[in-house]
């Protein structure tokens, strides 16, 4: 094998060189400009292979990071996160409202035509970039809302430069239609090199994005964030026509793990923790982020290990509350519920993908040349706190160290970007936003990820009523599907999208709280920890740990609805163009 790096290609008249410590190991050394260029097949690869590093990278940066400013997560600081926690201000630049990506995916599409490569080569490239050009703009869109839609490369005084934005439900559209093309061009997943985008992972993209869309303009309509008003159902139909075409693919869920030091069962767990080597064998993982301790291409994984996460967060008492118990019923119904006392008592009879999330006393954090050592406590310090609320993630850690690094301070694990789950998931919530989820979708979706956890299957008469349920408003059956959501794909980057496109205020507002404080009296801890000194700070009334307590009070965070849902337009934009209109509330 050998090292690699990316050199950015970019487009007429820039001039830019982009390198990466931390990129996908099948994409080769190389360099090119723009002056010449043939778009032969290689010069093809090169120009896409660019925009890789675009993809979500390590669990410190991606998953555990995108889902703090969800229900899920407990920041010790809320400053990172100005949407959901209400401080977001206008900047005077920047801020998010950058359109170099789609510069350079357009440059490629308007010159492609001079290629004399084989047609295959060129569908196969063309296909990867105009995945990425949905991408870039469904990030875009997710952030902003209404936008330009740029068609072609665009210079200093082009004179789309200066129009209006568009309504989100045509660029939504737009982007739908690139996916389609996308999805024309690119070969199957036996097809082509792994770790490249191939057709299934723009056919789940295309499914992510229609349903994200789809329950955005239903939940906002009659707000200043609504669509057009076209038919939403629309959405719901390609949502659910993508999703069941990737179930049709001959994907399974990973389901043979088993380890003498791990509990069996634990194959879900083992997804997030499976070295780079070994990834490409788990039929369930369409495309994943790959790393090599042999190349130097590894991140940085103890952060799990020795300090409960990283960037001082905790998982939240409300996701270990949507656990349902092993009966399959919610813990405000199920006599197999222990009570949240103790971490012990929260984690037993519960639905076990629970404890592959949650560190739980007696679980391996770190297993190096046939010794073991076990969790006992959250790290839980004063100034900071590395975790911030008692529940400690497990989801991601990896305890099996190698040789070449008995610290365990590093990791080649790779990180899962696609997954068949996620086309279950989508496709039952799409059938029921159609009003066609039976029990035969069911069982052929949610149920199919019951098993692997060993849950009781899901019925499409829901049999119960759970005073707590997320959305009462909605049915039984739709706040199951959305728990089940939650359950599978937490600390995955979904579930604050999930809560913006939902229109889930309360959610968003809801104050973050974690254990309860009092379990973790007389413990030992180190630094020197001291239940009584810190409880004034950190204890509600209910005595659960609120880091942001000194904050926010008893409250609900500063989440906005007003105009939080929407980033601001920065105002330099808005000078250059005055055709460009701030986003509500700014």
């Amino acid at each position: 094998m050998k090292k690699y790096t990316l050199v950015t290609m970019m487009a007429v008249l820039l001039v830019a060189m982009l390198s990466c410590e931390d990129e996908l190991t099948t994409i080769p050394k190389d360099t090119i400009t723009d002056q010449g260029i043939t778009f032969s097949a290689n010069e093809m690869e090169m120009y896409a292979n660019q925009f890789y590093t675009s993809l979500p990278g390590t669990m410190a940066a991606w998953a555990w990071e995108s889902d703090a400013a969800s229900d899920n997560n407990v920041p010790a600081s809320f400053t990172s996160y100005p949407l959901a926690f209400g401080t977001q201000t206008i900047p005077a630049s920047g801020g998010g409202w950058n359109w170099g990506n789609i510069r350079n995916v357009n440059f490629f599409l308007d010159n492609i035509s001079v290629s004399e490569a084989p047609q295959s080569a060129q569908d196969k490239y063309m296909g990867e970039i105009l995945f990425f050009k949905a991408f870039f703009y469904f990030d875009l869109m997710k952030r902003f809302g209404d936008l330009p839609w740029l068609s072609t490369t665009l210079d200093v005084d082009s004179p789309e430069l200066f129009e209006g934005r568009l309504s989100r439900s045509v660029v939504a559209d737009s982007i739908l239609s690139v996916l389609n093309r996308s999805i024309e061009k690119l070969p199957t997943k036996t097809q082509t090199q792994e770790g490249r985008i191939h057709r299934d992972v723009a056919l789940l993209f295309k499914a992510r994005v229609a349903l994200y869309e789809g329950t955005w303009e239903k939940y906002h309509a009659g707000t200043p964030f609504e669509g057009d008003g076209r038919d939403v159902n629309r959405f719901f139909v390609q949502a659910r026509d993508a999703a069941e075409e990737v179930m049709e693919g001959g994907y399974t869920l990973y389901n043979d793990f088993s380890h003498p030091e791990i509990p069996n069962g634990f194959s879900y767990w083992r997804l997030f923790s499976t070295p780079s080597s070994e990834i490409s064998g788990i039929s369930e993982v369409l495309l994943a982020r790959e790393y090599s301790a042999d190349l130097d291409l590894i991140y940085w994984g103890q952060q799990i290990r020795t300090s409960g996460g990283p960037n001082g967060q905790g998982i939240s008492k409300s996701l270990v509350d949507a656990y349902l118990c092993d009966d399959g019923l919610p813990i405000s119904v199920s006599p197999e519920y222990m009570g949240d006392e103790t971490l012990e008592d929260v984690t037993t009879n519960r639905d076990p993908r629970l404890k592959m999330t949650v560190s739980t006393p007696g679980m391996p954090i770190k297993i190096s040349n046939g010794v073991v050592d076990r969790y006992e406590l959250p790290f839980l310090t004063l100034n900071p706190w590395p975790n911030t609320t008692g529940y400690q993630i497990y989801k991601w850690l990896s305890p099996f160290i190698a040789t070449e690094d008995a610290s365990g301070n590093n990791t080649s694990n790779a990180v899962p970007l696609f997954r068949y789950a996620e086309a279950l998931l989508i496709a039952a919530e799409a059938h029921e936003e159609l009003g066609t989820c039976t029990q035969a979708v069911l069982d052929r979706t949610i149920n199919l990820l019951r098993d692997r956890a060993g849950v009781p299957h899901l019925n499409a008469v829901v049999g119960f009523t759970d005073p707590n349920w997320n959305f009462p408003e909605l049915s039984p059956l739709m706040n199951e599907i959305r728990r089940e959501r939650r359950v599978e794909l937490a600390f995955e980057g979904f579930r604050t999208d999930d809560l913006y496109r939902w229109a889930a205020t309360d959610l968003i507002r809801a104050p973050r709280l974690g254990s309860k404080l009092e379990q973790w009296r007389d413990r030992p801890f180190e630094p020197a920890y001291d239940v009584d000194e810190v409880s004034p700070r950190v204890e509600n009334v209910d005595g659960y740990i609120s880091p942001l307590l000194q904050t926010f009070g008893e409250g609900e965070v500063g989440f906005d609805p007003s105009k939080n849902y929407l980033a601001p337009l920065p105002v330099d934009q808005l000078t250059l163009n005055p055709n460009l209109k701030q986003n509500p509330g700014y």
